[in-house]
């Protein structure tokens, strides 16, 4: 199986590189030829404290597979990852009261990932609004999960560091299969969102450049260049963006 892999990324305007709480892992590609793949993207809602590393600890443990099932042991032992991580951190600098305070609510984060193998096989796993997408000859073939724009709301299901924030959470799966040269994209929310509404309300025509600017990008200066001139047309919402692009195929 081979595989292409492009990651992008840029944080809120007015933010700092070092203020970005989405999170992004895929499999290390030391050749185009795995035998299976794995990629994740997660967002850390901003108004939790350390969100960031929860979504970077959630990316990174699906994609080193100790995140197979979201499950509540498994949730457990990573938020204890969060908890230690943040005790490093602030050991010579500890929180004011107000911030510790506020640790004790945890931290919450979507996350959609991805798994690929062979042969010509896919299963993906969510909770909230990031999203997958499968794109065959330039055309999407499935969204997970979701599936139109008007789905996105400001409460979307999240995982939680803590345990009660996570009674009520149900992750869905989806599996299928995949054909040479398919590309699937995953995208956190603000730009899932714009994603959806722009293939929602353009006439074939017009999404299709915009479809192909997706599919074709190359470089982080040309995804910042993007994504500033659609926060200034006021069509996507001014958010961490992250997208991962995959391309797989199989070995001949």
């Amino acid at each position: 199986m081979h595989i292409s892999a492009h990651t992008f990324w840029m944080p809120k305007a007015g933010n700092r590189a070092d203020e970005y709480e989405d999170a992004f892992a895929h499999t290390p590609l030391q050749d185009t030829s795995v035998p299976e793949f794995l990629c994740a993207v997660a967002d850390g809602a901003t108004e939790t404290s350390f969100s960031g590393l929860w979504a970077q600890l959630l990316a990174a443990a699906f994609v080193e597979r100790r995140l197979v099932g979201i499950d509540p042991a498994t949730i457990a032992r990573l938020s204890d990852d969060w908890r230690n991580q943040i005790a490093e951190r602030t050991h010579d600098k500890p929180l004011p009261w107000y911030a510790e305070e506020k640790l004790q609510s945890g931290a919450y984060s979507s996350l959609v990932g991805l798994y690929l193998a062979p042969p010509r096989y896919w299963r993906a796993v969510g909770v909230g609004d990031s999203c997958l997408f499968q794109l065959r000859r330039g055309k999407i073939i499935r969204a997970f999960p979701l599936m139109e724009s008007a789905q996105f709301n400001n409460r979307p299901a999240l995982i939680s560091t803590n345990a009660e924030g996570n009674r009520a959470l149900v992750p869905v799966t989806v599996e299928g299969d995949w054909r040479d040269d398919d590309c699937f994209l995953l995208m956190t929310d603000a730009l899932a969102q714009f994603f959806l509404a722009q293939r929602e309300q353009l006439s074939r025509l017009l999404w299709m450049p915009l479809r192909d600017k997706f599919l074709r990008l190359r470089s982080q200066p040309a995804f910042d260049e993007m994504v500033i001139r659609l926060r200034h047309d006021r069509v996507c919402r001014n958010d961490d963006v992250t997208l991962v692009r995959v391309r797989v195929r199989a070995s001949r």
